[in-house]
């Protein structure tokens, strides 16, 4: 039999980021547990964007963490993340957007982020590529930027490694032990793994694998893509993270070419009963092209991006990220179960979070509390709820779809 204060069901980014932190600020045993490879789902596919200017005032602090950790762990490895301090550009071309984004500039300077007001030139050198006669406001948040969010996981994963930290992969938990209430492990193939705590942060099979001992988590794999395209000098060789809230896309440097990102006003749903087990290979579709998708937005992205229809369009990538039905992810202790802890629903910013969400169960777990944490991360806030029901399914993909346009 093993025993350990700690489990951790999932490999990818949040389960890395929880393990590394556990382990630095504690010499408690902990296992993480992974049913395939790590970091082999989202971990794998994600635009790797670190944004500290939001519209939601909650992940504020939680971004901010991620941008300390970030350097944290070139110190402690000795090696670099690789972090493209590039500055992020947010537009805005109509009169709800322009409120959106001085409130946004506002509520910046509350929690210490740096944000300017770039003049057309500095705009210019940013995105080269933009039509400018379409913006009337802009903000700059200097020290947002992106990464490979495979390596920044296997950095957590390292770090984690060298503090002592167990790891299982291709190994699945079949089950939670529990007894009066109080977790006392997991069952898996291999046999029993016992700890009085359970962190589930298996990404889109949190709420699956949380079914099985009836605790409803309130989340749902929803498809997130982007499209990159072949270099062209036009794009400029210095440029910044681009945000569009106007025509819901983004855009990022990659390779001399662009990243781009579009969101969908209607996304792509998924139960997470029918997914394969394995996602590496997964690409998720409902039988539409993706390109169809992308065509079907030039109409809206050539007032922004001029050139976009004579673009050269190389790749497509797509995956699932965990999203709620208020947009806001689902963190914290469960109260129903002593020693049952969650990290899920990281609406596609489990990148830009996964400092400041491993920094928080670790605080929780062995403060009891964390300066960090935000009521509206509760996991019980949504009550009773089945995570597989077409309605619920449905409120999920909206909260995709209006990732952009709300403000929290």
């Amino acid at each position: 039999m093993s025993f350990y204060d700690h489990i951790i069901v999932g490999g990818g980014i949040l389960g890395a980021s929880i393990a590394y932190h556990i382990s630095k600020k504690s010499n408690d045993t902990v296992l993480v547990l992974e049913r395939n490879d790590f970091a082999s789902g989202a971990s794998s596919r994600s635009a790797g964007l670190v944004l500290q200017g939001s519209t939601k005032k909650s992940n504020i602090p939680l971004a901010k963490k991620t941008v300390e950790v970030i350097s944290q762990l070139e110190q402690e490895l000795g090696e670099t993340v690789e972090y493209h301090k590039t500055g992020s550009l947010r537009l805005a071309s109509s009169e709800e957007r322009v409120d959106e984004l001085n409130s946004m500039i506002e509520t910046a300077s509350l929690f210490d982020v740096d944000v300017s007001v770039p003049s057309d030139q500095d705009i210019n050198k940013m995105a080269p590529w933009l039509n400018q006669e379409e913006i009337q406001q802009a903000a700059f948040f200097p020290s947002d930027g992106y990464l490979d969010s495979y390596r920044l996981t296997w950095h957590y994963l390292k770090a984690a490694k060298n503090n002592g930290v167990k790891f299982r992969s291709n190994l699945a938990a079949t089950e939670v032990i529990i007894d009066r209430s109080k977790i006392c492990g997991i069952d898996t193939a291999d046999g029993k793994f016992f700890s009085p705590n359970l962190i589930l942060a298996g990404g889109v099979w949190t709420s699956l694998f949380a079914s099985t001992i009836k605790v409803p988590i309130a989340t749902a794999p929803v498809r997130s893509h982007y499209w990159l395209t072949e270099p062209d000098p036009d794009y400029g060789s210095a440029g910044s993270i681009t945000i569009m809230p106007d025509v819901s896309a983004y855009t990022r440097p990659e390779l001399g070419g662009l990243l781009l990102g579009v969101q969908e006003n209607e996304c792509a749903v998924f139960d997470a009963r029918k997914l394969p087990e394995d996602l590496q290979y997964f690409s998720p579709t409902l039988g539409e092209d993706h390109w169809d998708i992308l065509l079907n937005s030039y109409s809206d992205l050539s007032r922004f991006f001029p050139k976009i229809e004579s673009a050269n369009f190389s790749s497509y990538i797509s995956g699932l990220s965990s999203y709620t039905p208020d947009g806001e992810i689902i963190l914290g202790p469960i109260a129903e179960i002593d020693g049952l802890y969650v990290a899920a629903g990281d609406c596609g910013s489990g990148v830009s979070l996964s400092g400041g969400i491993g920094s928080i169960i670790s605080e929780i777990i062995l403060d009891g509390k964390s300066d960090l944490y935000s009521s509206s991360f509760k996991p019980n806030r949504f009550g009773k709820v089945d995570p597989f029901d077409e309605e619920f399914l449905n409120k999920c993909a909206m909260a995709r779809s209006k990732k952009s346009r709300k403000m929290k």
